[in-house]
């Protein structure tokens, strides 16, 4: 008889703290990415030929696309904030 008692004290507790459990909140909405980010950067330039007047070309090319790259990664940063 004394077991039904605790039995009977934890259902109460069990049912009693289902109706003060809050409703699960509303399922999250993942903000898009903003439109800066969605850009691809260019490309990296594929050197063509060995000699030095070539490839200070294509360094010059190859710095110069980084820094685009650079430029749309602080862009993306900047909208995200």
């Amino acid at each position: 008889m004394h077991y039904a008692a605790h039995r009977a004290l934890i259902a109460a507790c069990l049912t009693s703290a289902c109706a003060t459990t809050p409703p699960p909140s509303a399922p999250r909405i993942t903000l898009q990415r903003p439109s800066e980010c969605l850009t691809p950067c260019p490309p990296l330039p594929i050197p063509t030929a060995g000699d030095e007047l070539a490839v200070t070309l294509w360094t010059h090319d190859l710095i110069e696309a980084a820094g685009i790259c650079r430029r749309m990664h602080e862009t993306c940063r900047a909208a995200k904030e």
